[in-house]
């Protein structure tokens, strides 16, 4: 980040360390309409690329989701509770649909609400599937449009889309693109370096509209995903203090009260605007902490050289880790695939030391390093891992890494260190985008040039996703969807005018919540796989919501499992028991396993069950004494 020119940063001297003589010139701006036409032009060219990468989930969209089973299915719940709550009278932030009858503290899970209500009506029109995919493919698109926005205040309009695709479309993107929405609308990241370079650097316009713009920003923020806002804040707080750095006190103090004036309004607007929310969040029913196991979703030391299989060019040799637990290949990093994302690759890590000798003398290339540098150092987690080794003392490296601090802050230790990655690849892009100013300027030889281009299309082939990025051939089931499932013509005796209670079999199949954001809601239930803070009034030990998990036999019908099933369905008030059918694209449950599941119930209540398809359903359980 350069200031302007003129008394002030004429007078601006560097620390010792740094080169000497940084040059304060920015590139000089284009023309409001070919800023607007160039713009434009990236924003289109970046949908279709968006587009070609989930081009087979776009051909049923109302259906087919892209990534895998799982987690997506849990989005479009969330997708579907935003407008029913607001429809029904019901608070948005808390639903007892899901882990009746305690039910969800919603702002404890990556609801992205905002987003959710954004998409309502296209939700309403056609379904919460479609709203996902929307969503999913635009948010790479919009990320690359802001950050060349972001980028084009320092670099040229060419190095400036090189930058925003590798932050657009990097590893980190595309890993969680499998089925982590509030992971991948990243737009607020470039919104917030244009915003604290107004209002530290530039300072051309009113103080409280950078201020308001960005309390309002880091508020939709929170409202769409609260771990990328954490981590935005860290990010830029790393930035900041390299900006002070690198920056003499003659040229702070003058812009010393504009800044301070400017991030204090923004910060109260955001602890207003936030407040209730973080009020329900904290203070509010279904608290949860401690959501992730320790030092186990970090990013692996060989990560940041070595593809996965969700890049393109990922071939077989570099998959080879000899010296990996408990054999060969890159599946034995800690975590699993949707979190080993930091890979930069050689010909970008190559790219970047050259951007950093081209660039030395710029500001902006020194805060975009800091950054970089600093979040790809917190999204190695605690301790270093390298190739499925983690260390600790035993292992000779008592040393802690800079995330093993950061976690011990109340509101940091339930953050993913992996996740960082994200943010670094947009201070890689930064640098990027610098660096390549630099190589293809008028001054630049052809050589340079030339190196410069090629090693841009290398870098960026190289971290390229998948060609046939996956997708889930998941049709709506018309057992859930054309009222079958929820005949209901009586409510519960126990909640008039309350919907019935019902059991989905198995309980741990993220599709059930899929497929009741479907049925319009029209019933609740006990257990909601992949929530955060869900089934807390139950012990993992409970047979019903444990029973028909794929790998796991039936338990033996016995006395005893008589009497527990009999109190499990009188506590959490269920009424009526579906056992959902099988999907050969949706492998968690076989054709086998649901007739077996389906004998294992007929037996424990005692009367058959009523079909639709491969749907079962017993809608009238005997008395808990007949159990």
């Amino acid at each position: 980040m350069e200031p302007a020119t003129g008394p002030v940063a004429a007078a601006a001297v560097e620390p010792f360390w740094l080169p000497r003589h940084l040059s304060p010139a920015r590139p000089v701006a284009p023309a409001r309409g070919r800023a607007g036409r160039e713009t434009w032009l990236v924003l289109v060219s970046s949908c279709l690329l968006a587009a070609l990468l989930y081009r087979h989930a776009w051909r049923y969209p109302t259906t087919d989701h892209m990534g895998v089973w799982g987690d997506a299915d849990e989005y479009s719940w969330f997708l579907s509770w935003v407008p029913f709550a607001l429809g029904h009278g019901l608070n948005p932030l808390h639903s007892i649909y899901v882990g009746f009858p305690k039910g969800i503290n919603l702002m404890w899970n990556t609801s992205a609400l905002l987003p959710s209500l954004l998409v309502s009506p296209l939700t309403l029109l056609g379904g919460p599937v479609l709203s996902y995919n929307v969503l999913m493919t635009a948010a790479p698109a919009l990320s690359t449009t802001f950050a060349y926005i972001a980028f084009r205040r320092w670099a040229a309009p060419a190095p400036s889309v090189v930058g925003g695709l590798v932050f657009g479309f990097s590893p980190a993107v595309a890993s969680q693109s499998v089925g982590h929405l509030a992971q991948v609308v990243l737009m607020s990241v470039p919104l917030v370096l244009v915003l604290l370079d107004r209002l530290l650097v530039v300072q051309q316009g009113p103080w409280w509209r950078d201020g308001l713009l960005l309390g309002l920003l880091a508020w939709a923020q929170l409202l769409t995903g609260e771990e990328v806002l954490a981590m935005e804040a860290v990010a830029a707080l790393i930035g900041v203090l390299v900006l002070l750095a690198i920056n003499h006190r003659r040229v702070v103090l003058p812009r010393l009260r504009h800044a301070a004036s400017g991030l204090v309004l923004g910060g109260a607007v955001f602890a207003v605007l936030s407040a209730p929310f973080l009020a329900y969040q904290y203070l509010g029913p279904g608290r949860v902490q401690d959501t992730h196991p320790y030092n186990v979703y970090v990013t692996d030391l060989l990560n940041f050289f070595l593809p996965t299989n969700m890049t393109q060019l990922s071939p077989r040799w570099a998959q080879l880790v000899p010296w990996a637990p408990p054999a060969p290949g890159l599946a034995h990093f800690t975590g699993n695939g949707s979190e080993e994302g930091a890979y930069i690759g050689i010909p970008l890590l190559v790219l970047l030391v050259i951007s950093l000798i081209v660039a030395r003398r710029r500001k902006a290339t020194w805060v975009a390093l800091a950054v970089a540098a600093g979040t790809a150092l917190l999204s190695m987690g605690p301790t270093l891992h390298f190739a499925g080794h983690v260390s600790s003392s035993q292992h000779g490296l008592p040393v802690p890494l800079p995330d093993d601090y950061l976690q011990r802050l109340p509101l940091f230790h339930n953050l993913l260190p992996d996740r960082f990655a994200l943010v670094m690849f947009f201070g890689v892009g930064f640098v990027l985008a610098l660096g390549l100013t630099e190589l293809l300027g008028r001054r630049a030889r052809w050589p340079a040039k030339g190196a410069g281009w090629g090693l841009s299309v290398l870098g960026l082939a190289a971290i390229a996703p998948v060609v046939n990025f996956p997708y889930v051939a998941s049709p709506s089931l018309a057992a859930f969807t054309t009222g079958w499932a929820c005949p209901h013509p009586a409510a519960p005796a126990s909640r008039p005018g309350a919907p019935p209670t019902v059991l989905v079999l198995p309980a741990t199949d993220e599709l059930n919540l899929r497929w009741q954001a479907e049925a319009g809601f029209c019933y609740t239930m006990p257990s909601a796989t992949g929530m955060t803070g869900t089934n807390s009034a139950y012990t993992p030990s409970d047979v019903l919501l444990t029973v028909g998990t794929p790998g796991a036999p039936l338990p033996a019908i016995t006395p005893a499992l008589r009497r527990e099933v009999a109190a499990e369905i009188q506590a959490m008030g269920v009424s009526e028991v579906i056992v959902s059918p099988w999907q050969w694209s949706v492998p968690i449950m076989t054709a086998a396993g649901q007739a077996q599941l389906v004998s294992w119930v007929t037996s424990l209540l005692g009367e058959p069950p009523a079909q639709n398809g491969s749907t079962y359903m017993w809608a009238h359980l005997p008395p808990a004494s007949a159990i």
